[in-house]
């Protein structure tokens, strides 16, 4: 239900990213949202949410205005709740980042949505990993700090590299020129498209079917540049990896619109952060049984130790993307806000209902 008057949208737990922003694009309206479609909307939202789009309008989470929930109610009931700024205002702050599952079962969020006319999308390539240096430490140094209308991600592969940008209300010249130090170094493939936000965003969708049959993926956060060090880490395994689909990918954050909670506050606690990455190992054949069995332990491995590797440059995790086995987990997701997460959940689900392996416990006094 969107209300583009008021600048509002009602929006079904059930929908996709993809549907969302194709709804909302139809109207040149826009929510931030993470890049993959198939990925459930809520689910992405409440546990902070970013994309292309972070530095221009924040967090998924920071336009989550409010939330119809069902959570536990007596021994054995339950009873639906709406959550806003004036009602139940310490459980919406909890859903703003805290992870799905932790309270209840949202039926329902309502964004605050922004006007989003057009945006300048571009793709760069790198052939083979010998600009990589070049290219990640000048991304580094410079699109977290960039205008705040640009959305940067780097993905490196085992044989290239590729620079993905959104330009919010931009044109193919500007985007060009604002990467223009990244652009500079060696001879990339560069293209730009310019349209709606919805055209863009389905355009650049990669085929379910064409997905390997397996991934994992480590979370991490950064505050500093990657010194030489960490970037030839990435570099050596890079070469090394199990698979083409394996991949290093980081997202810029700096100086956005994410960095500022909105009103109101919110559970994400990693807004300063310079950049969001994900060593991940991708393997297998959709649709084809056990044909990834083989790779399975060597990908295992490859990832355990990739993301080991850089552990002396990263800090943190992402709660969307959890680190199974890691250790203080509890502080790796939520930061300062492990207390109140816990006091609120005793508060909404005393009895631990809603529970998974790194749910937030219930605080006991």
């Amino acid at each position: 239900e969107i209300d583009a008057a008021a600048r509002t949208a009602k929006v079904g737990a059930g929908l996709n990213q993809l549907e969302a922003v194709t709804a909302l694009g139809q109207q040149n309206l826009a929510v931030t949202t993470g890049t993959e479609g198939s990925v459930g909307l809520s689910g992405a939202t409440l546990g902070g949410g970013f994309g292309f789009l972070t530095r221009y309008l924040g967090m998924a989470c920071d336009s989550l205005i409010g939330a119809e929930i069902v959570v536990a109610s007596g021994t054995h009931g339950a009873k639906a709740i709406e959550v806003d700024l004036d009602d139940h205002e310490d459980l919406l702050w909890a859903l703003r980042g805290a992870g799905n599952g932790n309270f209840g079962i949202v039926t329902s969020l309502t964004y605050r949505v922004t006007p989003l006319q057009s945006v300048a999308y571009l793709q760069a390539t790198w052939t083979g990993l010998g600009d990589l240096r070049g290219v990640f430490d000048t991304w580094q140094r410079t699109a977290p700090f960039a205008d705040h209308r640009l959305g940067t991600q780097v993905e490196i592969h085992k044989s290239q590299i590729l620079l993905f940008a959104v330009l919010a209300e931009g044109s193919a010249v500007e985007v060009k020129e604002l990467l223009k130090p990244v652009l500079s170094v060696g001879s990339p493939q560069v293209t730009v498209q310019t349209g709606g936000w919805g055209e863009i965003y389905a355009g650049f969708q990669i085929p379910t079917s064409d997905e390997p049959a397996n991934w994992k993926f480590f979370s991490q956060f950064t505050n500093k540049p990657f010194p030489r060090e960490a970037i030839e880490v990435i570099s050596a395994f890079m070469a090394d990896a199990p698979t083409e689909d394996s991949n290093f990918f980081t997202q810029a954050f700096g100086t956005g619109a994410q960095a500022r909670a909105p009103r109101g506050g919110s559970a994400f606690p990693h807004r300063d952060a310079l950049f969001y990455s994900e060593p991940g190992a991708g393997w297998g054949t959709r649709g084809v049984p056990n044909s990834g069995d083989a790779l399975t332990p060597v990908a295992q491995a490859w990832i355990a130790e990739f993301s080991q590797a850089l552990r002396p440059y990263v800090h943190g995790a992402y709660v969307n993307v959890p680190n199974i086995g890691m250790q203080d987990w509890e502080t790796a997701y939520w930061g300062r806000n492990v207390d109140r997460l816990r006091r609120i959940k005793a508060k909404y689900d005393p009895h631990n209902i809603f529970q998974y392996e790194q749910s937030i416990p219930p605080a006991t006094c």
